[in-house]
């Protein structure tokens, strides 16, 4: 199965629920903060407008009372952090009005708080950076008063900010603690599934395993067990059945050489070579499985090119034209007998439907491969999943001349799953197919 997925988009579950979890903490504490400013701001400017409302219209009232000569001494003592007076008069630019919401606010607070009604007149005024409303009235004799607002800077609670990045730090901390709880089991039971591929494999589960995960892990042990029993009456009643007929072909054998007439002599031993060639490719199969299963050879090193020059020089000393190409100068530690019969499987299927085999070896740094080619009919795309099922052969492979059972690369398959391998195929310009084995290095490899 493919999945087509966007490249900024984790590929697990577990990142792509902790980049949904840590978006929506994200936009969930940003919108905290920006409605809790807001708030401030609107709180800050309510009591603003109120309090210049009732502190400059008491400061106008106590000005009223005092005598005219010691106005100017008290004009710093009422003075405030954004807002001062002085005697000055309104300029000739001043207006009735200006379109400005909080100055609206502020001018309608004073008039509301002021013992006698008076008409404010508004000008602006600029100083460096700052611009300053300048409120102009007169007193109760005429004076002139002018209230000059300077409006103070915003600043951001760097504190409420620091503890709203703590408290987020310890909700991402504690959703990403929930999300590896939740998604561990599932990482747990996809390797209990890989481990099933080998016969004979237990999944095994770490002490603190929730409970879900045991009850999974007994499901899938169980299902094992079932595959692994059916397997092995499977493999039991092949090779009963392809041993118990090498007597009678034998015995048939026998009595065809007691024949008279050729003709129908050398047709019925051309069919029983072909029975005994389904025979020992069943018997060869069922050996197959039934290593695999009980998983009896052990690993040793050998020298990967002199493994495959040994067999390749086999086949040449038979008469086959099998060439060997390639070097990987390794030493890998492997089971032997199993990449033997891989390799000879290969080599046997390519001298039966090709000619020219080649066996190309090569390496990197994790892998050694082993590529054998023909120049036969290849085999379709299509079929390539298909060949490797036990008993399947091709609509070009049906014919007395071949004899093939549907099993040689089915046995190739099995022992490739004994080996860790992986198989692959690609049809070869001019014709011919290219079978190749990638071999993974294990810790012994020098």
């Amino acid at each position: 199965m493919h999945l087509i997925e966007s490249p900024h988009w984790p590929h697990t579950l577990f990142g792509r629920l902790c980049l949904i979890l840590l978006s929506a903490l994200l936009m969930a504490y940003a919108l905290s903060f920006a409605s809790s400013q807001w708030d401030k701001m609107q709180v800050r400017k309510n009591h603003m407008v109120y309090s210049v409302g009732k502190d400059v219209a008491n400061a106008i009232s106590f000005l009223d009372r005092l005598p005219v000569s010691e106005r100017q001494v008290w004009l710093g003592k009422l003075a405030r952090n954004n807002y001062e007076y002085t005697l000055q008069a309104a300029p000739a630019d001043a207006t009735d009005s200006i379109d400005l919401d909080i100055a609206n606010e502020a001018i309608e607070a004073i008039k509301n708080n002021l013992e006698h009604p008076a008409k404010i007149r508004i000008s602006v005024s600029t100083e460096g950076d700052k611009k300053i409303l300048q409120l102009h009235l007169a007193l109760s004799d005429g004076a002139p008063i002018t209230i000059r607002l300077t409006a103070s800077p915003y600043t951001i609670q760097w504190s409420m900010l620091s503890l709203l990045c703590v408290q987020l730090a310890i909700v991402m901390l504690a959703a990403w603690l929930a999300v590896r709880t939740a998604t561990r089991p599932l990482a747990m039971l996809a390797e209990a599934a890989d481990a099933m591929v080998k016969p004979g494999a237990r999944p095994q589960f770490p002490a603190r395993a929730p409970r879900e995960v045991f009850r999974a892990a007994t499901a899938f042990q169980n299902m094992q067990e079932r595959m692994d029993t059916y397997l092995a009456e499977r493999m039991q009643i092949l090779a009963s059945i392809t041993h118990d007929l090498q007597t009678p072909i034998t015995r048939l054998r026998l009595r065809t050489e007691l024949m008279d007439d050729d003709n129908h002599r050398d047709k019925m031993q051309a069919d029983l070579q072909a029975m005994q060639k389904l025979v020992e490719q069943g018997l060869a199969y069922a050996k197959v499985q039934n290593q695999l299963q009980a998983d009896q050879e052990a690993s040793s090193k050998i020298n990967f090119d002199a493994l495959a020059g040994s067999l390749a020089q086999d086949y040449c000393d038979t008469g086959q034209q099998v060439s060997l190409r390639g070097k990987s100068e390794l030493t890998i530690n492997t089971r032997p007998l199993a990449l033997s019969r891989l390799l000879g499987n290969l080599i046997d299927n390519a001298l039966k439907f090709g000619s020219e085999v080649e066996v190309i070896l090569s390496c990197d740094k994790q892998c050694a491969f082993i590529t054998v080619q023909d120049r036969g009919p290849g085999i379709p795309e299509d079929q390539w999943d298909a060949v490797m099922q036990p008993f399947v052969r091709l609509e070009s492979s049906r014919n007395r001349d071949t004899g093939g059972a549907g099993l040689g690369l089915a046995i190739v398959a099995q022992l490739a799953l004994q080996l860790h391998a992986e198989v692959g195929f690609a049809n070869r310009e001019g014709g011919g197919l290219a079978v190749s084995v990638r071999l993974p290095l294990q810790a012994g490899v020098e």
